[in-house]
Formats: C-alpha cells, sequence, structure tokens
C-alpha cells in the first residue's frame, strides 16, 4: 500500500515538472530559451493555453502537498508499528548493548613522561619507576 502511495507521488512530481516547464514565464520560461518563442501559447489556443497550464499546476500542486502529509503520515505509523524506534535510537540501542573495554589502570602522568634519558624503558616488574638504559651496541 505505501509503495502504491510512493509511485503515484512520482508520478506527480514529474507531471508537476514538465507543466511548470511549459508555461512561459515573464522571460519566455523555457520555450523562449529554445527558440520557439510565440508558437508555445498557440498550442492550446491563444489565451487558453496558460488557463490551462495555470489551473493544471495548481491542481497538481494541492495533490503534491496531499500526497506528502500522507506518506508522512503512513510512514510514522509503520514505524510506531513496528517498535516506534528510528534509525538513530537502533543504532545507540545497539552501541548500549556491546561490551565496552575496562577502564585503564595504569597511571599515567604526562608531566613526568620526558624527564628521563632519550631512550629510557623502565625495566619489565620494576616498581620503583628508575628507567634502566639499554646498553650500548658495539659497532665492528
Amino acid at each position: 500500500m505505501f509503495g502504491f502511495f510512493v509511485v503515484v507521488h512520482v508520478l506527480i512530481c514529474i507531471a508537476l515538472v514538465l507543466i511548470v516547464l511549459l508555461q512561459a514565464g515573464r522571460g519566455g520560461g523555457l520555450s523562449g530559451a529554445f527558440g520557439a518563442g510565440g508558437t508555445a501559447q498557440t498550442l492550446f489556443g491563444g489565451r487558453g493555453a496558460a488557463t490551462f497550464l495555470t489551473k493544471t499546476t495548481q491542481w497538481l500542486a494541492a495533490a503534491f502537498m496531499l500526497m506528502s502529509i500522507l506518506l508522512a503520515v503512513l510512514s510514522s505509523r509503520s514505524q510506531t508499528a513496528e517498535g516506534g524506534e528510528g534509525l538513530l535510537q537502533q543504532r545507540a540501542r545497539q552501541r548500549a548493548g556491546q561490551a565496552q573495554l575496562p577502564p585503564s589502570t595504569s597511571a599515567f602522568d604526562p608531566a613526568t613522561a620526558d624527564t628521563g634519558a632519550a631512550g629510557a624503558v623502565p625495566a619489565p616488574g620494576s616498581e620503583s619507576g628508575t628507567p634502566v638504559t639499554p646498553a650500548p651496541v658495539e659497532t665492528p
């Protein structure tokens, strides 16, 4: 049912665009851009073309607005029937259900991070925090 209304809405949109492009505006409209000039008005006969195109535009615009409201109502009703959640709410619920990493137990202090010798590495298992410098490498 929803798909049918979407197809009808798209057809109304296409018809509305075509009817608006057929109308001659103050600057000549689309017909003036391609050199048709005054022949576009004579397609439906003198003043009758403007009246016909104007009335058709009004009816299609009203149909467009009504179909937009109808589709919005049908869309909101289908969401409430399926659980009442939008995509953002579903994603937030999925992220909340995911396992999170435990907080870090290391006490990193940026103020003391660069006070030791260059390349100093703390000894594994040492609790005192004294840096151990690596042994120099002999070159032949």
